[in-house]
């Protein structure tokens, strides 16, 4: 029986206005519903990747705490501005907090940069707790994390959504699909590096096309370059809801010509794995 483990979900006090302005999950408490889905499908463990901008939940970090108190199959990032100066005190209150690591968006180059001139103390603080980070990266950004992400080997980085490839209406060519995935894929040496298989609805247009055949060749590269032992399942709830069913994003076609084993460890034994250790 395969030990589900999910490895990016977002929780909001009120809910993730999405496309509709609304939460698609309807009335109640987001993480209500999640229980009942973590229930049906037996999800042991869910990685929750904090978020503060955008005026969704500014007090998210905080919330997600809140809710891990009573929940321990819950583990926390705490959202953290990249482009802002990082202090160990902050980091140090963060982790205190309860939270496993934090979760960075690097959506410009600006961001990513700063990101590598956090102060090394703050650095060291991560590194010593064994410490996750969630990093939401487009793909243009990937060249300047790899310095980052070899310099602090012991830090665990979580580069969510197969590193942001973009949205396909055609499905690309292995060849395609290779030269866009180019920068994440040279961080296949640095053992501390994993990727997410997830947001995959993000790579189709439309993006409610199941089984999202476009992300196909780029979910075969990852798990060719990274192997299925450092690559992890996540459902994107509540924004993959958007487009697509719970259970379609339970159900990635994707990784059905894996082995049990291997299907076993990116749908919940690497991220129970990690959790562990950290």
């Amino acid at each position: 029986m395969i030990a589900l483990a999910d490895s990016h979900i977002h929780l909001f006090r009120d809910g993730f206005a999405g496309r509709y302005g609304r939460s698609p999950v309807g009335f109640g408490p987001e993480v209500d519903v999640y229980e009942t889905l973590r229930h049906v499908h037996d999800i042991t463990a869910a990685l929750v990747v904090g978020y503060e901008d955008d005026r969704i939940n500014p007090s998210n970090n905080e919330y997600l705490r809140e809710l891990a108190e009573s929940r321990p199959w819950m583990s926390t990032l705490a959202y953290v501005r990249a482009a802002e100066p990082q202090r160990a005190s902050r980091i140090e209150q963060l982790l205190a907090a309860g939270h496993h690591g934090v979760a960075l968006y690097l959506t410009d180059p600006a961001a990513t940069d700063a990101v590598g001139s956090w102060a090394p103390s703050a650095w060291h603080v991560l590194a010593g707790s064994g410490a996750m980070l969630s990093v939401n990266v487009v793909a243009g950004c990937l060249p300047a994390l790899e310095p980052i992400a070899r310099r602090h080997e012991g830090c665990t980085f979580l580069i969510s959504h197969l590193g942001d490839p973009g949205s396909h209406a055609d499905v690309p060519s292995r060849a395609e699909a290779a030269a866009r995935l180019a920068p994440l894929l040279g961080l296949a040496d640095l053992a501390n590096v994993h990727v997410k298989v997830s947001g995959l609805y993000a790579i189709c247009d439309p993006p409610h096309q199941y089984p999202h055949p476009q992300a196909t060749p780029f979910v075969d590269l990852v798990l060719e370059t990274f192997g299925p032992g450092r690559c992890l399942w996540g459902s994107d709830f509540s924004p993959s809801l958007d487009f697509i069913s719970f259970e379609q994003a339970l159900e990635p076609v994707q990784l059905a010509g894996l082995s049990d084993a291997d299907r076993n460890l990116v749908m919940g034994g690497n991220l129970l794995e990690l959790l562990r250790v950290a």
